[in-house]
């Protein structure tokens, strides 16, 4: 039997005498939109209660731990990338990337001068989205980089050079990232 929304607003009135059925309405119109939205752009959703009552996950699950940390890490992505359209108006004219410490120690010159030194950053990929960085685990140091023009969620920075990198982050010893 196919059953609709609108079946639920006296259940749920029953359960929650306080509320009336228009507000109802609204809270299950605007949460099936929600898990649509979510749905309909890849992202896995997980519906738990306070007190751990029931769990729904939609979505994939795996045994094997490699396959499943790289769902997990394209999951995030989607996740950031739809969080960043809902809440952000317009782009803020950076782009971010993540370097290991072996990249920071070939890219960033160690000596200190009275002028920026031109960086070259070949073999780079920057993100759109700052929090989209701290993803993968290695990266230790996390520049912002200031962009003319929005050219997508990632960019390759291959044959490009700056001054204008900006260390805004650092992941320290036990794991944790601190903003500078």
């Amino acid at each position: 039997m196919l059953k609709y929304i609108e079946d639920y607003y006296e259940k749920v009135h029953e359960k929650f005498p306080d509320l009336e059925i228009w507000e109802i309405e609204k809270i299950l119109k605007h949460g099936m939109q929600s898990f649509f939205m979510l749905n309909n752009n890849g992202a896995d959703v997980l519906i738990r209660s306070p007190r751990n009552k029931f769990c729904i996950y939609v979505g994939k699950s795996f045994i094997n731990r490699t396959v499943f940390y790289r769902y997990q890490a394209l999951k995030l992505r989607i996740k950031y990338r739809l969080k960043y359209k809902l809440k952000t108006k317009s782009w803020n004219g950076y782009y971010y990337l993540g370097l290991t410490e072996e990249q920071y120690n070939k890219y960033i010159p160690k000596k200190k001068g009275r002028y920026k030194y031109k960086i070259n950053l070949d073999s780079l990929t920057a993100l759109k989205v700052k929090e989209e960085t701290y993803i993968f685990p290695n990266n230790k140091y996390f520049f912002a980089i200031k962009m003319d023009e929005e050219k997508g969620w990632s960019i390759s920075l291959d044959g490009m050079s700056s001054r204008n990198l900006t260390l805004y982050a650092k992941r320290d010893i036990n794991g944790k990232i601190v903003e500078i």
